[in-house]
């Protein structure tokens, strides 16, 4: 028996990406909701204001984590450990934007940015990032 496979290609592999997404997307959503609902939030905080940037990033942010997990587990013998690592260190990289919003310059490009607001963010990226790796890591199911 070979390595362990990421379950990103094979004929299946639009399922795992369809839902992948989804379900990023729809953590984030109940994530912005919620911390609109709990914490006081302004409404100039441009990441939080609107639904569409939190659609289109985590969009995009799964979708490039996918292509990422399709390019390892093509080129790599181990690529759930190799996945793994990669998936740390771009989580932590992702997370040195919103702490920037925290800094006196960052505060100036984003107005509205409070601790809850970008605390929510990172969870948000966090979460994006936990079901990304979970999916793709997952046992894939016999056709």
């Amino acid at each position: 028996m070979g390595p362990e496979r990421l379950s990103v290609a094979g004929p299946r592999a639009w399922v795992v990406w369809l839902r992948t997404i989804l379900a990023a997307v729809a953590a984030n959503l109940v994530l912005r909701i919620a911390a609109l609902a709990i914490f006081d939030i302004p409404a100039a905080f441009e990441p939080l204001a609107v639904t569409m940037p939190t659609i289109f990033l985590t969009v995009v942010g799964v979708g490039a984590g996918l292509g990422v997990a399709l390019a390892v587990d093509s080129m790599s013998e181990q690529p759930v450990p190799l996945f793994r690592r990669i998936v740390l260190v771009a989580l932590l990289v992702s997370l040195l934007p919103d702490l920037y919003m925290l800094t006196e310059s960052g505060a100036a490009a984003f107005p509205g940015a409070t601790v809850p607001g970008v605390m929510t963010l990172m969870l948000q990226h966090v979460a994006a990032a936990a079901i990304v790796y979970w999916s793709v890591t997952r046992p894939v199911a016999a056709a």
